[in-house]
Formats: structure tokens, sequence, C-alpha cells
């Protein structure tokens, strides 16, 4: 006995001991009380994903009784009674630990704070971390409320559905505050914390009849506790959840919307480790109606059947903001890549709208007279010089052939590259390429053809986006426009954080010169070569665009309310041809129109039907057509009479025949005045 009495007492020693040395805790684990930041969709409400930790921490008077009782019914019934820990629960853990089983089973929930959200316990399954974690529970009844300990545990407790805190799994199963839950709602979430990995809401299988006995358990002791009566609880019914959210679902862009917002949110001076721990809610233009739309618009043409070296992108941009409203970067079973935001495609003729620009920025109107014969030399001044001189050989497409003394509105509808070769040289390469920019195409693309004539036909690369939101200041009358995913942020205190697009944008049209710019384009889409994209209840405007042998091929067009851009390309070498459903070579004037047209059917149903401004033709119109008295003579100011067309070929005015893309062929840049140049881009 006295052996007995000397082990009790070292034991009794020991736990004073131990439990002395226990300090109180205080800081919480690493990553414990990070929260993440939620990206929305345009509404605002729907979660378009998350970065970091999903945990929304509420205060304790949001935090509905109904739930605090719910979740102390599933988990502590005696949470107001005990010290902090069960001695009954601690004596069956201990005994499961001795026999080898589940040693976390008998836990308060000050336990289970004590284990999962502060430091100072190892994750160790033994019955010496079990005793410690008695300890720590110990000392939290005694240093802390118990209101301020269930606050804590409803705050960071997991759910299930990734979800951590009662806020987040409200959202996440029921798509309310945490505050609106009703009771049976509640009975749900706290049934959950049980076996959140393994419980499902709904079906009928084991894992949706054992959370259906787990509420209906939640709901019984919330009866025993006199927290609810058994009339209310027997006419309770299980509540209906929403579908699990798996991220942005609709055509698979969710890895390049995720790493745009990133980049776009590190721009505006928020680092990525501040997105992921800062609780920012970041709203974003996307419609999931209109990203839907542009995954069928591609779908019609069989672009998931395509090869995986050809690229689609489909880009929508609201002309009054800059902001993207949709876009789709080709199905991801044929590969993750940005084909919206990176340049993978030369502009080709969609270039030639900022041609257009800069003419009208210079005083000069769209009823300005260029030559349409083809082929034509240039020398670097703009006149036409000999085929044996020096300058640049400039060549239309063999569908368009050689055309007269046009104006500038039909050689954009036609898309006549030596129209728009000569209206470059006599406004001045220089300023195409500071209008381009102020339209907002990136100066590091254009600096490689400083001075080249080639252009005007688009050898520079850009984005879909760029182009789209470029053509988004014809739409709204002359003022540019920053692309962006990112509408607005606002901080943990409910701030929001001043971003760089903000700002209004730059007027870079008259809106007389902008609607000039419109008319023209307009005559692409009702006569000219963009006419499969014409809408059926309303005006379009846009701009067709071959590259090079058909490497590429885009259509970008708007209507008043939305700019839209659809460009397709090929990585490797090679004509962009033979693919599934389309016979022959892919150019500007089918399948980018097409796509584009579906496009912008399907999302303008509903849409006003806007019509454009009317241009009065302000500004002079010279006619800078110098083959009038063949070619190498000087340009008539004034009127001039017009060259006509070689026998066969179609004429400038009227309706012509069915139109392909004007193109020209590609050899290889170099320096201006070199006889051996020839423009380095189709159009």
């Amino acid at each position: 006995m006295a052996v007995l009495g000397s082990l009790g007492i070292l034991a009794a020693s020991a736990v004073v001991v131990g439990y002395a040395r226990t300090p109180v805790p205080t800081r919480p684990q690493d990553g414990v009380t990070d929260e993440g930041s939620t990206v929305y969709y345009a509404d605002g409400r729907t979660p378009l994903f998350r970065l970091g930790a999903n945990r929304q921490s509420v205060r304790h008077g949001q935090i509905p009784d109904r739930l605090r009782w719910a979740v102390l019914s599933a988990e502590d019934r005696g949470f107001y009674r005990n010290q902090g820990v069960s001695v009954s629960g601690t004596v069956r853990a201990l005994v499961r630990d001795a026999s080898g089983g589940d040693v976390e089973g008998g836990s308060t929930i000050t336990q289970q704070l004590a284990r999962n959200y502060f430091q100072g316990l190892s994750r160790d399954r033994t019955p010496g971390r079990k005793i410690k974690e008695i300890f720590v529970a110990l000392k939290l009844d005694r240093h802390r409320a118990k209101d301020q300990i269930l606050d804590l545990y409803l705050n960071t407790v997991y759910f299930g559905r990734q979800t951590s805190g009662a806020e987040a799994a409200a959202q996440a199963y029921f798509g309310k505050d945490v505050w609106q839950l009703g009771t049976a709602e509640c009975a749900l979430l706290a049934a959950m914390i049980q076996r959140p990995g393994y419980f499902r809401t709904q079906g009928g299988g084991d894992a949706a009849r054992a959370l259906r006995d787990r509420w209906r358990y939640v709901l019984d002791g919330m009866v025993s506790m006199g927290r609810l009566s058994r009339a209310d609880a027997d006419r309770l019914r299980f509540p209906r959840t929403r579908g699990e959210w798996r991220g942005v679902s609709v055509s698979g862009q969710g890895p390049l919307v995720r790493q745009r917002v990133l980049d776009e949110l590190e721009s505006a001076g928020i680092p990525a480790d501040a997105v992921v721990n800062g609780r920012l809610k970041i709203y974003t233009g996307l419609d999931p109606r209109w990203m839907a739309s542009a995954e069928r618009a591609m779908r019609r043409v069989r672009e998931p059947q395509w090869p995986k070296d050809v690229r689609a992108g489909l880009v929508a941009v609201d002309p009054s903001s800059g902001a993207v409203r949709a876009l789709y970067s080709g199905d991801p079973k044929r590969g993750v890549y940005d084909s919206v935001f990176e340049p993978v495609a030369q502009a080709a003729s969609t270039f030639k709208p900022y041609v257009l620009a800069a003419a009208l920025r210079r005083g000069f109107s769209v009823r300005t007279k260029v030559p349409g014969r083809s082929p034509l030399r240039f020398a670097p001044d703009g006149s036409v010089t000999p085929m044996t001189a020096p300058g640049y050989r400039v060549k239309n497409d063999e569908k368009i052939g050689s055309l007269g003394t046009i104006d500038l509105v039909e050689a954009t509808a036609l898309s006549v590259n030596t129209g728009f070769v000569k209206a470059a040289l006599k406004t001045g390469i220089a300023n195409v390429s500071a209008t381009a920019r102020r339209f907002g195409v990136p100066e590091p693309v254009l600096r490689p053809y400083k001075g080249q004539a080639g252009l005007a036909l688009g050898i520079a690369s850009v984005s879909a986006a760029v182009q789209a939101g470029g053509y988004a200041a014809f739409a709204n009358g002359g003022t540019a426009v920053t692309p962006h995913l990112v509408t607005g942020v606002v901080d943990a205190h409910g701030r929001r954080v001043p971003l760089p697009w903000d700002r209004p944008g730059r007027r870079v049209l008259t809106g007389e010169q902008a609607a000039q710019a419109t008319y023209a384009m307009r005559a692409v889409v009702t006569r000219g070569t963009g006419r499969r994209a014409a809408l059926p209840d309303r005006e379009a405007a846009g701009k067709t665009g071959t590259s090079d042998g058909n490497h590429a091929a885009w259509f970008v067009g708007y209507v008043p309310q939305l700019s839209a851009s659809v460009v397709m390309t090929r990585t490797k070498p090679g004509p962009l041809e033979g693919l599934p459903g389309h016979k022959g070579r892919v150019s500007g004037e089918d399948l980018p129109s097409s796509v584009w047209h579906a496009f912008m059917t399907d999302v303008t149903r509903g849409m006003p039907a806007e019509p454009f401004p009317a241009p009065a033709f302000e500004g002079t119109a010279p006619n800078w057509d110098d083959t009038a008295t063949g070619q190498g003579g000087s340009a008539t100011e004034g009127g001039g009479a017009a060259s006509p067309p070689p026998s066969g070929t179609p004429r400038a005015t009227g309706t012509p025949g069915p139109p392909s893309e004007a193109r020209t062929r590609r050899k290889r840049c170099t320096k201006p005045g070199d006889p051996r140049t020839e423009v380095c881009a189709g159009s």
C-alpha cells in the first residue's frame, strides 16, 4: 500500500508540475488565421475562384445562437459546464490509444481549439501529446471566456468544401451569410464537423445517409438541451445545399483567369502574398453566361477537335470601361495556353484601322482617295515609283486584284493593301505608330518595325485583348481604354483600393473622327470582307485580318456596347488549314467572322440595338492616287481622275463579288529604300 501511495503521489506531482510548466497559449499556429481573397464574377456575389485560405472571420454578434447551440449539440454538449476537458471522454480516448485505436476521440471544443489553433502541440498521435492537450485546454478555460473560445472555434473549424470558419461554410453550402442561416441549415453545418471529408449533402449513398443521421442527432441534442422544441425539430426538413463549388468551370478558363488576375493586381502594386492572405474582395467584369457563349461559339466551328498546334482566342471588352466581359483561350484538353492576353499572331489587316485613325487625326477624312492598283512600289515619301526602282513593293489579294482610285472607306471594306500603305506613308509611319500606341498597342511590339511601311499591314504581333481594347475606342466615340479583368478591389477594412485603369481614358479621336472610322468599318461588314460577321438586328463594324500565307486569321468588331476580337493561328510554320469541318485555308473572312457573329448574336440578345453616330465627313479629302497619270506621277491633291481598273477586275464602286482578304506575299523585312523590300506581312 505504501508503494502504491508513493506512486500516486509521484503521479500527482508529475501532473502538477506538467500543468505548471504549460504556458498559457497565446499565439496561433502559422496559417490558421490566414484569410484568402475571393474573386467574383461581374454580379459581385458569385465566386469565380479563391486565392489562399477560404476563411472569413465574423464578429460575435454576427454568429446566430442557433448555430452556436447546433455546434455544441454536435461537438460538446457540456461546453458551458466543463472546465475545458471531458474526464469521461479523455479516459475513453486513453483506453482507445492503449488498444491502438483513435486517440482523437473524446475531445471538447476547447481541446479541439488547443490542438488545431494554438502553437505548442505536435501532431503526434501519442498519449503524451493527449495529456499536454488537456493541460493546454485547462489553461485556455481559465484564461479565456467561454464565448471567446467558441467564437475562435467557429471562425476556424473545418466544415468541408475547402472552407474554414462558419461564414465561408455558409456561403459555400447555402450562398448566404452565416447570420442568415435557419435552424436546419445550422444543424447541417454542425453535423459536417465530425466527418467533413466523408459526408455528402446530396444524393442517396452511404455518405449522404450518414450525414442525415448526424443532422437528426444534432437536432435531437438541441431538443435535449432545451434550445429547440420537439415540435419545431420534427417540422424541420433536411436543407437543400448548393452544388459544390469547383472554381471556374465554364470553358475551363480558370488557370488563365487566375494568372491574369494576379498579374493585374501585381501591376497595381498588390503582390501575390498580399492577395492570398489579404482578405480582399476582388471583382471582375466577367459574365458567366457570356463565358458560356464564347465557348459555344468556338465549339460551333469544332475548336476542341483542332490540332494541338492551332490556337484560338476570343475576348470581349466593355467600351465604356475596358472591362473584359468574356474570354475563351481554347479547350484545355488541347493544351493550356494564353491566346487572349499574349500576342500570338501578327495583327494583319486588323491593324489598318489605326492607319485610318492616324489619317483622321491629321485632319483628313475617309473620303480621301488612295490608289487601288496592284502591284505598286512606293518610295519612302509615299510616291509611287517604277517597279524597277527602289521602294516597298505591295500587292493586293488576287481576288481583289487591281482597282482604280478608291476612297478610304472602300479601301477598308475590301482591305486594299496598296491603298493603306499609301495612306500610311502620306500620314507618316511614325504618326501611325504613335496613334497605335494611343489606342493601346504596346510600344515594344511596334519598336522593331520603326519606319517600315509594312507596319500599316499588321506585321506587328498583338494580343486579342489589345485589339478588342483598341477597337473599343472606336465604339465609345474616341476614348482609349485599358482592357482589364479586375474591376475593383476592396480590402479587409472595406476600403476600395485604387487601380490604374480607374482613371478616365485619354481621348484619341473626336466623336466625328470615331464616327468616320466606324462608317468605314461598317462597310467591311455590310459589303466587304466581313459580311459573315453581320448581325441580324443591329449595326456592327469591324475588320478582318489574314496574315501572310494564311498563318493567322482575325476578326475584330464592335457594336456601341461591346467590342470583341477573335484570333486563330498556328504555332508551327505553315498555313492555318485542314481544320475539321472547314475545307481549305482559314482567312479572316470565314471562321473568325463566323465565330464573332455567333458570339455577338448570343450576347446581344435583349441588348438595346443602338445605332452608330452618323459622320459629317469633316476634314480634307485629298486625292493621294498618283497612279492616275501613270506610275511615278505626282499626287493630285484636289479631285483627280480615277484610273480604270484592268479588264476583268472588280471596280471600287458598286457591290463587288464575294471578296477575299487582301494579302501580300512575304519575303523579308529590309531597310526603307532597299529595292528588294516587300511588305513583310499580309492583311
